[in-house]
């Protein structure tokens, strides 16, 4: 053996996944340009290996965790939306737990809590788990959205019989005080649906 190895289908396509590039241009001549719809193959293989994984692994959901640091009290930082951020790290779940609560799993992310103003049920440093694809303020709860400084941990409820629609954006933590905006100058990032508490 002269240490050279043929590349099979299947090994091609684990290995492409693995870098994160299209299966194709793994097998592409040095140099030659990515191609723009390299995530397709990404996505497809991502659904083949999983199938082909032990039931105690296809269940497993893995959640990305992103930098966003959303402010939870004045003085947001401006940020990218939610959900364009790049992980930092993966979490894993049971599939069927989170399912439970959530239609959509492609859509959750996990971020980190920064402020004093939801204290003191979320607390600076606490990771709280969030459904992106819920970006209607309804029913009221507790939303990250850009406020049009910065992105932010707060409740929210839409204000009844305003037109243009409004919300009322509220912190837990009395000092902090409420404020409306119509709800067209706002960007719902998503909805918490968990959070974790260490003791």
């Amino acid at each position: 053996d002269k240490g050279k190895r043929g590349v099979s289908p299947q090994f091609a396509k684990e290995l492409a996944f693995a870098l994160r590039v299209g299966r194709l241009d793994l097998l592409a001549e040095i140099g030659a340009p990515i191609r723009n719809d390299a995530s397709d193959d990404l996505q497809n293989m991502a659904l083949d290996i999983e199938q082909s994984l032990p039931p105690e692994v296809y269940h497993t959901l893995s959640v990305p965790e992103v930098d966003v640091s959303p402010q939870a009290g004045m003085g947001a930082i401006v940020s990218d939306i939610v959900e364009h951020q790049r992980p930092v790290d993966h979490w894993s779940f049971p599939r069927n737990l989170v399912s439970a609560f959530v239609s959509d799993l492609s859509k959750l992310t996990i971020i980190r809590v920064a402020g004093d103003s939801m204290e003191p049920d979320y607390c600076a440093g606490d990771r709280i788990l969030v459904d992106t694809g819920h970006t209607t303020p309804s029913p009221a709860g507790v939303y990250v959205l850009w406020d049009g400084l910065g992105v932010v941990l707060k409740r929210v409820e839409v204000v009844m019989g305003a037109e243009p629609k409004r919300i009322k954006i509220m912190s837990i933590n009395p000092a902090y005080p409420v404020y409306e905006l119509a709800l067209d100058d706002v960007r719902i990032n998503g909805r918490v649906v968990g959070k974790w508490t260490w003791k």
